[in-house]
This record gives C-alpha cells, structure tokens and sequence, in this order.
C-alpha cells in the first residue's frame, strides 16, 4: 500500500468534563471534527475516554446520542481517520473494559484496542470514577492505513519503553497514547516528564508520537497551573507541535523524512561532509531501530519483586489485587488503608 509523503494530523485538547457531567463531551467533539475537517486533518485523536462515557454513569441518560455511532458519521462525512475512547462493561461483574477506537474514513471502527497495561486499581478508581478494575488487552495492536502504519497505545504505556517498541516491531509509523488527565490537586507535575518521554519514544523508534488529555473544567481546578501533558506531536527530530489551551494542534507529519531515517544507518555519505547546501542535519540516530542485540534482553521476560500481577481477577476474587499490593510496598500499604479508611478513598482538597 503506498502512503503520502506528509500526513496532516489533528490532535484534540478539549476543555472536558468529569463524572455526571460527561455527557457534555458529546457534542463538543463533533464541533471539533468539524473544526479539523475544515483545516484539512487526515488523521484526528481525542484524549483517552473521550468523549465517553467513562467517568461517569456508563448508562447516562443525559448523552444525547450514542458518540461512537456519531463519530462514525463524522468520519465518512469528512474522509478522515477518528480515533477516540470509552469505558464499557466486561463479563466479569465489577470491572470493566478501558477502549481506544479507531473509525475509517469509510466510517467503519477498524480497530478497538484494550489498554495491555493498565493502572493499579487505586489509580483506575481515582480517575474512572469508582471503577476500580479494567481488564487489560491481550496484544498490541497496529492498524495498517492508507496514511502509514499506526500504532494504538493508551496514557503512561508510552512510559514503558518496550510497549511502543513492540509497535514499531510492527511496523508502525505513528503511534497515539491519549492521556486521562487530573480532574483534583494531587501534587502531580508531569507537563515536562510527558515532552520528555514523547520525544524519548519517538527518538528511539523512529516514528510520530501523538499525546493529549482533557483539561477537566470541575470546581477548584486550575487545569493551567496543573497541567499533566497538553497535547503534543513528537518526532524522532524534534517536537513537531504542541498546544497548551484548549483546541485543536493541527501538524504536519514528514513521512518521507521518517522513511529515509529508517532506511539507512550510520554510514560514509551521512558521516562525511554533505555535497547539498540544503542538506538539513540529522537530528537523530539514523537506524536507530536497527540497533537491536535480542541476546540482551532476556531478563526483561523475568518476573521481578516489582511485577504486579494484572490477572489477578481470573480468579473471581477482585480484592485479591490489595495483597498483591501489599507485597510490593513490603507491608506498608496496609498502613496507607489504614489512614485513609479503605481502599479507594482520597483525600478532597
């Protein structure tokens, strides 16, 4: 499949709203489809969970319409690719299913990815209002297009290096990891660590990494003083675009520049002094995704003291995660539940 030399991405930052009033979200987002199809946007990501439902009651009846059937239509209306989230229920009563989706031009869902490795229980129920539990996916998933190959993650699995790598094992050429975002203070000031890990991926893998969050308009809240990560366009060479106010980062994505990073490494042409006065610098490892020496990586397919076991609901038992805690923090979590009361309680500022 041949794919453009350039791909113009539309990347969502959207003043969003949590709990009981998510289904605000709904029509917001269509607004912004609309907003990117009139800017040429070929490729178009929403935050995690947008626009629902997901924080608040899955069952709202306030939503005034079925966002995943909308968005849909939004896609084939406007001949773009829409990648979006919610929160559905699993087969196993009390948890449930965290999705980022994927609809086609032809406004088809061609892909729905269930985040591989999800938050720790406490985090799942401080940010998914209550729901403690998500199942986590199975696979990694890669989603091949007529823009390039893209790769589908979810929030901090961008912090886990060997996730994104197995996308660009894969053959991916941009990836998404929609953050959540902070709703409460919770003393989190994670704006420069995401640019930093955005870039740390996109640098090594040699491919786009596509960020953004909801900036949650709740009482109290100052999203501009708390922001987590914004939205961003990394690349291997530099940050592409970032936007810290709500909208819609509209960048444009070198694919061809990526392909020829890809195809060569370090060699007597690009070490030698270039013959093109426009020759533009390497700002990154050429090759880079060929520097691979598997006999070294063994001890990563260990379990160590650190491994926290995700299927430890298999068993029928969803409380069985708080030992499993336990052991991790050496005994220590027992006090945290002590002070605070009980499993899911935090402190309201």
């Amino acid at each position: 499949m041949s794919t453009p030399s350039a791909v113009r991405v539309g990347i969502v930052l959207p003043e969003a709203h949590f709990g009981e009033e998510e289904w605000r979200n709904a029509e917001k987002a269509l607004i912004y489809a609309d907003e990117a199809a009139s800017k040429g946007v070929q490729l178009l990501l929403y935050p995690e969970g947008y626009p629902g439902p997901m924080t608040g009651p899955l069952d709202n009846p306030k939503f005034p319409f079925d966002p995943v059937e909308e968005l849909k239509k939004k896609a084939k209306d406007h001949a773009m690719y829409i990648i979006a989230g919610d929160v559905t229920e699993s087969e196993i009563p009390g948890a449930h299913l965290l999705n980022l989706r994927m609809f086609s031009p032809e406004g088809k869902e061609i892909a729905c990815y269930l985040r591989q490795q999800p938050d720790t229980p406490p985090l799942n129920a401080y940010l998914y209002g209550g729901k403690g539990h998500l199942l986590p996916g199975q696979s990694p998933c890669v989603v091949e297009t007529e823009l390039g190959k893209i790769g589908l993650q979810i929030c901090s699995e961008l912090w886990v290096p060997e996730l994104p790598r197995l996308l660009m094992l894969q053959g991916a050429e941009i990836i998404v990891s929609p953050v959540h975002g902070m709703h409460s203070h919770t003393g989190l000031a994670l704006r420069e660590t995401w640019r930093c890990i955005a870039r740390a991926r996109a640098a090594e893998n040699l491919f786009y990494v596509l960020v953004t969050q909801n900036l949650y308009k709740v009482e109290g809240f100052d999203y501009e003083k708390s922001i987590a990560a914004g939205a961003m366009a990394a690349g291997p060479e530099r940050m592409e675009g970032d936007l810290l106010e709500p909208g819609v980062l509209v960048s444009d994505l070198d694919m061809e520049r990526l392909r020829y990073l890809r195809s060569r490494n370090f060699d007597e042409e690009n070490l030698s002094k270039p013959d093109d006065p426009d020759w533009r610098p390497l700002g990154c490892r050429p090759g880079q995704i060929w520097e691979r020496y598997p006999a070294l990586y063994k001890e990563l397919t260990g379990p160590s003291r650190y491994s926290y076991d995700y299927e430890y609901w298999r068993e029928g038992d969803l409380d069985a995660w708080i030992p499993e805690y336990d052991r991790i923090y050496e005994g220590d979590y027992e006090r945290i539940l002590k002070k605070y009361g009980a499993p899911f309680q935090f402190k309201e500022n």
